[in-house]
């Protein structure tokens, strides 16, 4: 008898030595799969917006970052909500600033000693970082690629239950997705039940003010929700890369019905659109007439006819970008979609999920009589 007990003592604590260095195996949105002892405690994120991804999985998302990028500091805005609550991020090392495997130094990496890098698809292609990809992986570090830039609604997804896995916030990540895929269906199972329908012609000027007209979304983000709500992106029909810039006779000749304009409190000292965190609606309006005073714009039929509208930029380019497709979806189809409400889905966001909310005025129309 006392021997049965001890060996069931012993294969119980066998067991237990087991389970506590059992390997997890961690799929990133190429398909690649890395093996970790245990979730990562220590990350560094390549590109530092991924921050908002992060603050979706922990109410201190900052905690887990032992370097990143310089992006988020850019738009300060959107910096100032997490580095309230978290002022050491003004001291984080910063691992790269801008596209492209050349922006990213692999010796500071290496020197942070990580437990494993995240990486951004539309800011290193997967192409492009396979030395970037060999060095790290000498260094003993493992490294994954998420993205919410150049396919958000097919990548938002993977990309969070990537990070689910990675943290061992797999409860937290499958909450998003549940929410996300609900408002994101609601909308195209709609869209696919009436597919013989054509949608409205549209012109979305990325940046509005920035520049004189027309900066404008080719292949890409923009251009799939926008296909995907069976409308016609006028830039994509000439515009072959991610973005470029619009002929102004182009533009008159297209003459789109709608017209959306995007930007950000960056554009305030431009004269631009501003929209954002901290920006009342009152500004963000008044910024939008704006923008429609200029020659050309002021010309169109979208303008004239009041199918003016106005988009926080950085929306489209985080896990929130459900709330970016609900409201294109009543814009391109004014009536349709009763039962869509991207302040609520916005706010319920806020409530909810998010560690640190974004609030602000991130999306506004043109009032009748403007």
């Amino acid at each position: 008898m006392q021997l049965v007990l001890k060996w069931c003592v012993g294969a119980a604590l066998a067991a237990l030595v087991t389970t506590a260095h059992a390997d997890i195996s961690v799929e990133d949105i190429e398909g690649r799969h890395v093996t970790l002892e245990a979730p990562a405690e220590r990350i560094v994120l390549a590109e530092g917006r991924q921050l908002i991804a992060l603050s979706l999985l922990d109410d201190n998302p900052a905690h887990w970052l032992v370097g990143w990028g310089s992006d988020l500091k850019r738009y300060s805005a959107l910096y100032d909500i997490y580095r309230q609550r978290a002022p050491e991020l003004d001291a984080l090392p910063i691992v790269g600033d801008g596209p492209g495997p050349a922006g990213i130094s692999t010796e500071t990496i290496i020197s942070l000693d990580p437990d494993a890098v995240v990486l951004s698809r539309s800011q290193v292609p997967p192409s492009q970082a396979q030395p970037l990809l060999a060095r790290l992986e000498a260094a003993g570090i493992p490294a994954l690629f998420i993205d919410f830039a150049t396919d958000p609604l097919d990548d938002t997804v993977p990309s969070m239950r990537t990070l689910g896995q990675l943290l061992g916030r797999e409860d937290q990540a499958q909450r998003f997705i549940d929410i996300y895929t609900a408002r994101r269906d609601a909308v195209l199972d709609d869209i696919e039940d009436d597919a013989g329908s054509d949608g409205p012609s549209v012109m979305i000027e990325t940046h509005a003010g920035m520049t004189e007209c027309c900066n404008s979304p080719g292949q890409g983000s923009f251009d799939h929700f926008v296909r995907l709500l069976g409308a016609d992106n006028i830039g994509a029909d000439v515009l072959k890369g991610k973005s470029g810039r619009l002929d102004p006779e182009y533009v008159l000749t297209r003459d789109p019905q709608v017209y959306i304009a995007t930007g950000g409190s960056y554009l305030r000292d431009v004269g631009g659109l501003v929209l954002g965190p901290g920006v009342s609606e009152e500004e963000a309006r008044q910024s939008l007439e704006h923008v429609l005073q200029r020659p050309l714009i002021s010309h169109l039929s979208a303008v004239e006819q009041g199918r003016v509208h106005g988009l926080y930029h950085h929306l489209i380019n985080t896990p929130l970008n459900v709330v970016v497709l609900e409201k294109l979806a009543q814009w391109l189809h004014p009536g349709r979609f009763a039962d869509i409400d991207a302040d609520e889905t916005m706010a319920t966001f806020n409530a909810d999920y998010l560690s640190d909310p974004l609030t602000g005025t991130l999306w506004v129309d043109l009032q009748p009589g403007d």
